[in-house]
Order: structure tokens, then sequence, then C-alpha cells
């Protein structure tokens, strides 16, 4: 009797372990498929929900209608026209958390004019490049110190970043004899506010950021004018499993600029600095 309540109980434990096993499986099939699905259904729903940064020119909102314009927007207006999409919603982000919103599905593109990073590259997957820029640092117009990004390398300088933008990367890996402050917020201008006003001996950011605000500010310039430290990549980003709503990006912006449609479009921007490769 004991030996068949033994082989029962056993047969149970068995059974328990493979329900267990079975729905482990399951679950697993229908999250892949999820993540597959996914990429599909930009297409079949003919909607498109966006992250942008306010980034003037590239992208921003005009306070006058709410509507989102620039260069990379225009950009993908014609992207979205050739696959047939005809809702796009816009979720406004920051450098830091933009790839945070892409793995919480808040948004399924990225068109922030961010700069493909190894860094970045840990979160999100890029589009092949649409343009690139320069970076360099605004210091005052009197300010005859540096020649090279590594002239910033001294202790005793106070070096002004963004968080999450590629000179905040850049300083955190390179610069490590130099003093950092760390702003936050999409505003990369506020990193300049801080050698305007003496708190700091330089800003990093990418060079159209410093030209547009030397071009307000002529009492600051950018010490690496001639001498960028970085002539980095700007790209979109989406989740890293949507591999085929990437490709269809990639093949999209292919044909686009294979018939000299970006290029024509940057015509229109030339208050952008487009850097060459």
């Amino acid at each position: 009797m004991q030996r068949l309540i033994s082989y029962g109980y056993k047969n149970k434990i068995i059974l328990t372990l493979g329900i267990l096993v079975l729905l482990f499986i399951v679950s697993i099939l229908s999250f892949n498929s999820f993540k597959t699905n996914n990429s599909l259904k930009i297409k079949e729903e003919k909607q498109l929900k966006v992250g942008y940064i306010p980034y003037y020119d590239i992208t921003s909102k005009d306070t006058s209608n709410q509507q989102i314009k620039g260069f990379l927007v225009d950009l993908l207006k014609k992207v979205a026209e050739n696959l047939d999409i005809e809702k796009v919603e816009f979720y406004e982000t920051d450098w830091q958390n933009f790839g945070i919103g892409l793995k919480n599905h808040k948004y399924d593109l990225s068109i922030a004019g961010t700069f493909k990073t190894p860094e970045r590259e840990r979160i999100v997957a890029f589009t092949d490049p649409i343009f690139y820029l320069g970076n360099g640092a605004l210091v005052k117009k009197d300010d005859y110190r540096f020649n090279s990004i590594q002239d910033f390398n001294q202790p005793g300088i106070t070096l002004a970043v963004v968080i999450g933008e590629q000179g905040y990367e850049y300083a955190k890996k390179y610069l490590t004899k130099a003093k950092l402050k760390v702003i936050t917020g999409p505003d990369l201008s506020n990193a300049m506010l801080e050698v305007q006003t003496g708190r700091a001996d330089a800003a990093l950011s990418d060079q159209y950021i410093i030209k547009r605000y030397t071009s307000k500010h002529t009492n600051t310039k950018d010490a690496l004018e001639k001498n960028p430290y970085f002539v980095l990549p700007i790209c979109w980003a989406t989740r890293q499993e949507d591999k085929e709503w990437l490709q269809t990006l990639n093949q999209e912006l292919r044909k686009l600029k294979d018939s000299g449609w970006i290029e024509q479009l940057q015509k229109q921007y030339s208050q952008i600095p487009f850097a060459k490769q």
C-alpha cells in the first residue's frame, strides 16, 4: 500500500513538473511572438509612436501651433509616407531617458538627433547614419588655453556637460582629471550658460549647438572649431529586438540617400553644420 502511495506521489510530482515546463515554454514562445509582431504592428495599424528631443532646427516644437518640426521630422514624414503610415504621435524625451522610452514601449522609434556611441548601443539599436556632426568646446572668446580636447583634461578645469549627451559620456571616460558640472534636462544650451556666467571653464557639446550659441553670444567661441574631437554619426534608434523594423527603416533611409532626397533636404537646413564622413 505504501509503495502504491509513493508511486502515485512521484507521478504527481512528474506531472506537475511537466506542466510547469510546458507553461514556461509557452510563455517564452508568446514573448518572442510579441517581440516579432510588435514590428509588424506598425505597418498593419498604419500608426507610429515617435520619441523626440527638442534640438532646434533638427527637432523642435512650434509653440504657435504645437506642431513638431525640423530636419529629422521632415525626413520622418517622408519615410512614413513611403511606408503608408497615416498617423504619427510624438512624445518628448531627453538625452538621459530616450532609450528607456523605447524599452518601455512608450514609442517605437526615437528620431532624436543622437550620436551612435558604444554606451548607447548597449540599450538601443541604431539605424544607419543619417548625417554626421563634429563635437567642440565652448569657452570665453578671450580664453586661449585650449587647442585640443586633451587640453581640458587638467585639475582645476571645470567642464559643463548635459547628462546623457555625448560630451558627458566622453568626459566621464577620457577627461577624468577635470571637474564635471553635470546639467540635467534636454536643453544643451544650458551647459553653455555655465561658461557664460563663469561657473565653468568650458562646455562640451556638438558643433551645431555651439555654433548657434556663439552666433548669439559673441563673447564666446568654439575652442575646437577647426579641430573637433569627434565626428560622429547621427542616427535614429529602435528597440534592440525590433530587427525587422530596424531593417525596414534602413532600407527606406538608403533609398532616400541614394536618390539624393536627403541631400536636397540638407540644403534647406544650411544652418546645421553637416560634417563630412
